[in-house]
């Protein structure tokens, strides 16, 4: 084949959608690439543009080895290597915009398209939310219209005849997308791969330093979502415990090493023996269940309520219990994923003598650090008879003198002594951290635990959502007998903070101007935003978090036992059913109008003449037929004439509706037929 054969030349108004389909396919891949690929992309539009309106060239060999060797450049440095999923996905992107500028002839066109299709998939690699999904559906209807366009040379004269087509074509599929989805097996998702440079991470981090909460409560991003068995407990209870922070070096707090630990492994997973550790949770009885779908947070932490005593993950995931009695997955997060745990609200941790190596770990501080504090904490102690009495009279300072703000003044070397004595205004970290000194200064064992506090609760699909702004620290004091006791000196300060969530008390800070949330004390915005909450979480739950243990539970219950037998029934059934549905409605769509009664009553004279030889031509008209056969049988011409009159009177006179003389008419004709010879026509006819 020659290049100059003008029959295998792409239709140059296919350009235009060509450009379409691909600029949709890779618009919400450039939120994850670096900045030079934007530009990249928009040099070669308006090359190809200017290319279709006749004012440029196509690029030459040398410009060609150009971009490549910039392409290339870019990688290289924007990644230090070709090897992962961003360097491979910025790759691609790179050699689609590179494709784009040689497409001259169908096979081009084709393979630019099949990468195109390729790209509606990669989307799929950074989000899966509703909204995601729906913007893959409109590009694959872009790409498919592009896949028809290039095969229409004169498609610019009904350039919505490929949209309507495309759209057909993908509601025709719709049916066995849908069977495959249900019986094709599940064996993981490829959107579980790592995304290490997809930007910073989001929730709660492994350490906590002055100021770290504050930034995080100003995200209005959802942490996770929660559905309860039973009631949803009072916001009170809603401590989602996610980590626990016992190492302090004067300014940040940071989890206990490994190695401080010695009575067996730090975590416990699934199915191995228990380590000693666990014989030292006491639940009291008072549980209650639910499921969780966490957001990907590219770390390992879970979050639960008070003692989990039961928990399992969806998708392969294992989770684990921690020394520090908090939940772990085995990988980071980074896909969404649900997982069910129930908890115990009432429970004792550690009630009995803490060890002297576990006492120690939860009373260190650092030497030089803080004095007055700690001055103040010992002097304190010495006056209150008990530790219940001191942690009182810590808290009742908190209450008459702080201020809860999210922007507190900056603090120097010694946090705690500054926070207590000169600027005495704080969030959430700097309440838990300076009541954690105070409690450790004066000989009680205590640390810091991070994680959330609340939830927005959405009626529509009775589900609780956890947003970052709820993100929130507090205190676990140890006391004899009682092991570890959960105490807030936030609620102290600022009751109101326990009580309602950021969102509710300052949406305009804690949201983004674009966020529906900053507008919630609006009804209809409100009604709207949590609407489309739950369409999402209902999406998830049913779309996204269909797994092999959701597919089977679907499939026992639509036909109880599962057997090979019954599932190759079921997939024959439904494919037929599937194929039958698509070609009856092809062919409802193709059938031939319906025929009025006195079309149907000359199709009957035109059948008895055909047994003599007499067929109407293409383009003659009844008119012109029926006098072609009158004059060649004279004896039955008057019933001929007569017949034919009488269909043209009810098929054109608008007045006349009834079908009696023609009935009549073909009733006399066909006794006319018998007992007459009946002249073929000649062959040249």
């Amino acid at each position: 084949m020659k290049s100059t054969d003008k029959r295998y030349l792409l239709p140059r108004n296919s350009l235009l959608w060509l450009l379409g389909s691909q600029t949709l396919a890779m618009a919400p891949l450039m939120w994850h690439l670096p900045l030079w690929l934007p530009a990249v992309w928009i040099c070669v539009m308006v090359w190809r543009l200017q290319e279709f309106r006749g004012r440029w060239q196509r690029p030459r060999q040398l410009t060609k080895v150009a971009l490549v060797a910039v392409c290339c450049a870019g990688l290289f440095l924007s990644f230090g290597r070709f090897l992962g999923l961003e360097p491979m996905v910025a790759m691609l992107v790179s050699a689609v915009l590179l494709k784009q500028l040689e497409v001259v002839r169908h096979r081009d066109a084709l393979l630019l398209l099949l990468m195109t299709f390729f790209l509606i998939g990669v989307q799929f690699l950074f989000s899966t939310a509703l909204e995601a999904s729906l913007y893959a559906i409109l590009c694959l209807w872009m790409a498919t219209s592009a896949l028809l366009a290039i095969h229409q040379p004169q498609g610019h004269r009904l350039p919505g005849r490929s949209l309507r087509l495309a759209g057909r074509l993908l509601l025709h599929s719709l049916p066995l997308m849908v069977l495959l989805f249900l019986v094709v097996p599940r064996l993981g998702s490829l959107w579980s791969m790592p995304l290490p440079n997809s930007g910073a991470r989001t929730g709660v981090s492994d350490s906590m330093s002055p100021g770290d909460f504050t930034r995080l409560s100003r995200s209005g991003g959802v942490a996770f979502r929660v559905t309860f068995d039973g009631p949803v407990p009072a916001r009170e209870q809603l401590y989602w415990r996610g980590l626990v922070f016992s190492r302090f070096d004067g300014r940040r707090w940071q989890q206990a090493h490994l190695w401080q630990y010695r009575d067996g492994d730090v975590i416990s997973w699934p199915r191995r023996p228990l380590p000693p550790w666990h014989r030292l949770m006491k639940p009291q009885g008072d549980r209650i269940s639910y499921s969780v779908i966490i957001e990907p947070s590219q770390q390992p932490w879970m979050y639960s309520l008070g003692l989990p005593v039961w928990y399992s993950a969806d998708g392969g995931f294992e989770i684990g219990m921690a020394r520090d009695f908090r939940l772990i997955s085995s990988d980071p997060l980074y896909q969404r994923l649900q997982y069910r745990v129930s908890s115990d609200l009432k429970y004792q941790l550690e009630s009995e003598d803490l060890p002297h190596w576990r006492r120690r770990m939860e009373l260190q501080l650092p030497e030089g650090f803080n004095p007055r504090s700690i001055e103040k904490a010992q002097r304190w102690r010495a006056e209150e008879g008990s530790d219940r009495a001191y942690i009182q009279r810590v808290l009742t300072l908190y209450n008459r003198e702080f201020t809860y703000t999210l922007e507190p003044p900056a603090l120097g070397r010694d946090t705690v002594d500054d926070f207590l004595e000169r600027t005495r205004r704080g969030f959430c970290e700097h309440f838990a951290s300076s009541f954690v000194v105070m409690m450790r200064a004066a000989g009680i064992p205590a640390r810091v635990v991070v994680g959330y506090q609340g939830g927005e609760y959405n009626a529509l699909e009775n589900y609780l959502v956890v947003h970052q702004y709820d993100a929130h620290a507090w205190s676990e004091v140890w006391l004899p007998g009682e092991g570890w006791v959960r105490v807030d000196p936030t609620a102290a300060v600022a009751p109101q903070r326990i009580e309602q969530s950021l969102g509710e008390m300052r949406a305009g800070d804690v949201e983004g101007t674009w966020s529906l949330g900053r507008y919630r004390a609006n009804v209809i915005i409100a009604n709207l935003r949590l609407q489309w909450d739950a369409i999402n979480y209902r999406w998830h739950r049913t779309v996204i978090a269909f797994d092999s243990n959701s597919q089977n539970r679907f499939f026992q219950k639509l036909m109880g036992d599962v057997s090979p037998l019954k599932m190759v029934l079921f997939v024959l059934f439904a494919g037929f059913a599937v194929l039958g549905i698509s070609s009856l409605h092809l062919w409802w769509r193709t059938r031939p109008p319906k025929r009025s009664q006195a079309h149907r009553l000359y199709a009957r004279f035109e059948r008895q003449l055909a047994r003599y030889g007499w067929k109407r031509q293409p383009g003659e008209t009844p008119g012109q037929f029926a006098r072609r056969v009158a004059e060649k049988n004279p004896t039955l011409q008057s019933d001929i004439l007569r017949l034919n009159q009488s269909f043209e009177t009810l098929e054109y006179a608008p007045d006349t509706s009834s079908v009696l003389p023609l009935q009549h008419a073909l009733a006399q004709f066909k006794q006319s037929l018998k007992g007459q010879q009946v002249n073929r026509p000649d062959s040249r006819q």
